[in-house]
């Protein structure tokens, strides 16, 4: 039932959501793509990895290797290495991405609960 009140909250030209947020979710899809984007343009490809840097066969630890991104071991696609002192930033960026859609979803539904209890 309040999915159906906050279709007619929408329908009668009230705009529940914030001011600007729609540049917000934009601004998260905007930087997903850049993100797939310049992954494969980082990363170093077809040049094998260390057999002895794989841990536990699925990540790459490689202080030595340059290389942010690496091929995977096995599959398609890229991992990221590390070991490098750039990784744990990207890692909090993506971290950061899945989780900011989530956190503005439960910001935006307490702000408008007023709006759907008084209907």
């Amino acid at each position: 039932m309040p999915h159906l009140l906050s279709i007619f909250v929408w329908l009668s030209g009230a705009n529940p959501l914030p001011a600007g947020f729609e540049w917000v979710i934009l601004g998260v899809l905007i930087l997903i793509a850049l993100i797939s984007l310049l992954v494969p343009l980082m990363a170093r490809r077809n040049v094998p990895t260390d057999e002895n840097s794989w841990k536990g066969g699925v990540f790459y630890v490689n202080r030595a290797d340059p290389a942010l991104f690496v091929q995977k071991r096995f599959g398609i696609g890229y991992t990221i290495n590390f070991g490098n002192r750039w990784a744990w930033l990207v890692m909090g960026i993506l971290v950061v991405l899945v989780l900011a859609p989530f956190v503005f979803t439960a910001f935006t539904v307490a702000s408008i609960s007023h709006i759907l209890h008084t209907r």
